[in-house]
């Protein structure tokens, strides 16, 4: 045994052997460790076989081990390692950590690998997984490093908004798929960093991933750009503008339609995760823009978005452009649909609020005829 201790017992071990030894205690098939250092990880990477970097959690069968150690040069078992380290038998059962106590642990060790410990929400995501994750302990350890990982990728800053999106297939294949445990994981932990319920159906899980950065998908947003479709996972590879080049944006893909493959960009309606993207890679290229939406009150919404994100200006957005397009679409016989709603505030021309209680709303297609010489 004197062997065996002398060279297992080294202080580089010790927390190899301390994770081993609770595993075997509670009959776990797999278990959790963390090298604090350099030399520890050195030497734990020799002895297992497999890469191990100092400060990042990982898992590591137990039978794997148990093998490893029979084929070395003692020919031993991983309980006389255990016994000859610890100066005591190791007991299947025996007394150790409580479950909860493992459980907090291996979850605390996933969020500081993962450069989370200190965040505000952990403690609540630790003991919100305790109780509620539905998933076995034995079996929680990976599941758990693996959502750290995508956690610490995301944002989860409540007053940031993402100027860029990745998919969740990017981010960790079909790990973060409605349903799958990881997914669950992360979920629980965005929803408590950005102070929002727990989503209960796909469009509130859509909504959060959103506020984290996160598309559903590459396909489903997509953005009008000279023309053209763009889909979201399109959107970083599209040819973009040089420096103080104008790009126009409107809401309406007729005006899209009819520009043809000038600098157009068509949020068609929304401000979607496509949209803010293609913008934001505008912005970073210093583009200048002029905009442009429906006279009502998601119109009005929306180009407000568009120029605090862009800094542009309004493009024939103001109160005296709205008192024209009324004359005119009288003049012309045209039928408006009532604004409805309060349209809301109008930042760039505080005027045009008051124009709008003339109470008609006017869609932007019904004025290609003024737009379309603006671009040249």
């Amino acid at each position: 045994m004197s062997d065996l201790a002398e060279t297992f017992g080294r202080p580089e071990y010790a927390v190899l052997w301390k994770q081993a030894r609770a595993a075997v205690q509670r009959g776990q098939v797999r278990f959790g460790f963390k090298t604090p250092d350099a030399a520890s990880a050195a030497a734990v990477s020799e002895l297992l076989g497999v890469p191990v970097t100092a400060g990042v959690g990982q898992t590591f069968p137990v039978a794997e081990l148990q093998a490893r150690l029979r084929a070395g040069a003692f020919r031993c078992g991983l309980d006389d390692v255990l016994a000859a380290v610890h100066g005591r038998e190791v007991v299947a059962g025996e007394s150790g950590p409580s479950r909860d106590e493992w459980v907090d642990g291996l979850l605390r060790d996933a969020l500081a690998g993962a450069g989370l410990g200190d965040r505000p929400w952990a403690g609540a995501w630790v003991d919100q997984v305790r109780r509620y994750a539905k998933v076995a302990p034995e079996r929680l350890s990976g599941p758990a490093e693996r959502a750290a990982s995508v956690l610490a990728r995301i944002n989860l800053d409540p007053a940031a908004v993402p100027s860029v999106w990745v998919t969740r297939a990017e981010l960790a294949g079909v790990e973060l798929d409605r349903g799958r445990k990881v997914a669950a994981l992360v979920l629980r932990a965005a929803a408590l960093a950005h102070g929002v319920p727990l989503p209960k159906s796909a469009a509130e899980e859509r909504r959060l991933w959103e506020r984290c950065g996160v598309a559903a998908d590459g396909l489903t947003s997509t953005v009008l750009w000279r023309g053209s479709v763009v889909a979201l996972r399109d959107v970083a590879s599209v040819d973009v503008v040089t420096a103080r080049t104008v790009v126009w944006v409107c809401a309406s893909p007729r005006l899209a339609e009819a520009a043809g493959g000038r600098d157009v960009v068509c949020v068609s309606g929304r401000l979607g995760i496509a949209a803010r993207m293609l913008l934001s890679r505008l912005v970073s290229v210093g583009a200048q823009f002029r905009v442009h939406g429906d006279f009502d009150a998601a119109g009005l919404l929306v180009t407000g978005q568009v120029l605090a994100l862009t800094d542009g200006a309004p493009w024939r957005m103001g109160a005296e452009d709205y008192r024209s397009a009324l004359d005119w679409a009288r003049a012309e016989g045209l039928d408006l649909p009532p604004l409805g709603t309060e349209p809301g505030p109008t930042p760039w021309d505080p005027r045009l609020g008051n124009a709008l209680r003339a109470g008609w709303a006017v869609p932007e297609e019904m004025l290609l005829h003024l737009l379309l010489p603006d671009l040249v």
